[in-house]
């Protein structure tokens, strides 16, 4: 039994044994940056959320609204400081042409987290908390959940089918969450806004959302194009690896 359980793990084992010392520089900052914007998230798109929906406790919604205008500010100062020297110090390690659309997220959450807290009383709490999950707790955590998969040996060329089980997951919870129920999130929020504070800030949100749905559509496009691109990758393995008629 041993020996059986040695010899599955030994691909595993080997290849992570290895791995950090074959990756070059950039894939491991790209490697830890997963790694600790999937820690942020989960704590602050799904663990304190989740305790308020839980308890109806508002010190969960206070920190965590709090702690992502933190993060919100961190992420965007090292974005302009990367602009500035251009140098790559961003938290996401991520292209240079991904820069702006992150400068327009991250300042998006950030209007967006500092209004909640503005309007913390009249604020619908549960829906903030929904939003929180569907953004970054049920969504975002498993894209990086993905990058953290494709920088280790569970890449898709050692391991494909939990490559491309992951695909899947993180592809339908981007089409429940960030498609279907995002319009309910967005009519939601916008009603809510118009009959508690008026045209002006409802007008401003809807903007802001709207900015949101854009970056959404672009999110699911690409894992959709990433599932379809690992299905292709198997299906053409398995046509290599076929053996040839004699």
């Amino acid at each position: 039994m041993h020996f059986a359980y040695t010899l599955c793990l030994d691909d595993y084992r080997n290849g992570w044994s290895s791995f950090w010392i074959e990756t070059g520089e950039h894939i491991r900052n790209m490697f830890l940056s997963s790694v600790a914007v999937l820690f942020e998230h989960c704590i602050n798109g799904l663990m304190l959320p989740v305790c308020y929906l839980i308890t109806h406790n508002d010190a969960y919604l206070n920190v965590c609204l709090y702690s992502e205008v933190g993060y919100m500010v961190y992420a965007t100062m090292w974005i302009i400081i990367s602009y500035v020297y251009n140098k790559d110090v961003t938290v996401e390690q991520m292209h240079r042409s991904v820069w702006p659309l992150l400068l327009v997220h991250h300042i998006s959450s950030l209007i967006l987290c500092i209004g909640c807290i503005y309007c913390i009383e009249s604020a619908p709490k549960e829906l903030i908390c929904w939003v929180l999950l569907a953004l970054l707790g049920l969504t975002s955590s498993l894209h990086y959940v993905g990058q953290i998969l494709d920088f280790s040996p569970f890449a898709q060329a050692n391991k494909p089918w939990l490559r491309m089980s992951a695909h899947i997951v993180c592809l339908c919870s981007q089409i429940v969450f960030r498609m279907i129920y995002w319009l309910h999130i967005v009519y939601m929020t916008v009603t809510h806004c118009l009959e508690a504070h008026g045209i002006q800030l409802a007008a401003l949100v809807l903007i802001i959302l709207v900015l949101f749905t854009v970056f959404n559509a672009d999110f699911v496009k690409f894992h959709y194009k990433a599932t379809k691109g690992c299905w292709l990758k198997i299906q053409q393995g398995k046509r290599l690896v076929k053996p040839k008629d004699l």
